[in-house]
């Protein structure tokens, strides 16, 4: 049998629109390789048969839908190309490697043996899935070590976004008390379920299939966000109403051009930024709010 590999070739920046859209159409998960500087190709799997055609179209569709709505993600080159079934199932494994985070944490596929990464503590086990988050990406990997900076044991903390639900394993497992796990994505919602399952911590892991704050009454000691700048700029002046007293807010899942929109909106809802971290086009922000503008003071 063979399958139709679907390449996208598009800005950096769209890596996690492209992949949500491939996911939508109902792969198990894409491949995502840099073609150069600002440039990568996702790919994604499917059955080579008569839809093929009308994959491909529903996916430009979605593309021009995205541009019109000002969404930069360049002008993305779409191609299918035919391979073999047999040498798919062979390699794909390849594709994914263990990755070391901050200092405790490994992430891992349930096929890969870590032997070498014993002195790390923090195990997760993500496999590919169809939900964001198999720790791969740089908004996860930053979310991951500032987690390790904030999480010294018995916080309540919320992942607002939890797509696969490495967040929410990664604060349990580094010895929160108890997180509250919420996406408005029913796919993702069962995905973490899985997840949090097969990682043993479903018993300190409440996940809401809901509208981020909408089901949420209590405060947090922690609260991470892992999800795109046009959503979380209008969350921040909510959030402080959520956040306990020296608690932390993690955000991620922001371009370099776009951390002055964060920032300045962090500061005018008095934040004080405690920490900013990189990697590649990515940045991640740990925040907390200043203890002289307190709600309600």
């Amino acid at each position: 049998m063979k399958l139709a590999r679907i390449d996208v070739e598009a800005l950096a920046q769209a890596e996690d629109i492209i992949s949500y859209l491939f996911l939508e159409m109902g792969s198990n998960g894409v491949q995502i390789e840099d073609i150069n500087s600002g440039m990568i190709r996702v790919s994604a799997y499917f059955p080579l048969d008569d839809n093929v055609g009308e994959r491909v179209f529903s996916l430009r569709r979605s593309i021009e839908k995205l541009q019109g709505e000002n969404i930069d993600i360049g002008s993305p080159k779409i191609s299918v190309k035919s391979i073999e079934n047999a040498d798919w199932a062979e390699n794909w494994k390849s594709f994914f490697k263990p990755i070391p985070v901050g200092k405790r944490t490994i992430v891992y596929q349930s096929w890969q043996n870590i032997d070498e990464f014993s002195s790390r503590d923090i195990r997760i086990q993500i496999d590919p899935g169809m939900a964001f988050g198999t720790g791969n990406h740089a908004t996860t990997i930053l979310s991951l070590e500032l987690l390790e900076k904030v999480i010294n044991g018995n916080e309540k903390v919320i992942d607002l976004g939890t797509g696969s639900g490495i967040l929410a394993i990664s604060a349990v497992k580094l010895g929160a008390k108890h997180v509250i796990a919420v996406d408005i994505d029913e796919k993702s919602v069962q995905v973490a379920k899985e997840n949090i399952k097969i990682n043993g911590v479903a018993d300190k892991i409440n996940i809401i299939c809901a509208d981020l704050f909408t089901a949420i009454r209590d405060k947090y000691d922690v609260i991470i966000c892992n999800i795109l700048t046009k959503i979380i700029l209008p969350l921040i002046p909510s959030i402080k109403n959520y956040l306990s007293p020296n608690g932390s807010l993690i955000l991620s899942g922001i371009m370099e051009n776009e951390s002055a929109q964060i920032k300045d909106k962090l500061y005018g809802e008095k934040f004080i930024v405690s920490e900013v971290i990189q990697k590649d086009e990515w940045v991640a922000f740990l925040a907390k709010m200043s203890p002289q503008k307190r709600i309600g003071e």
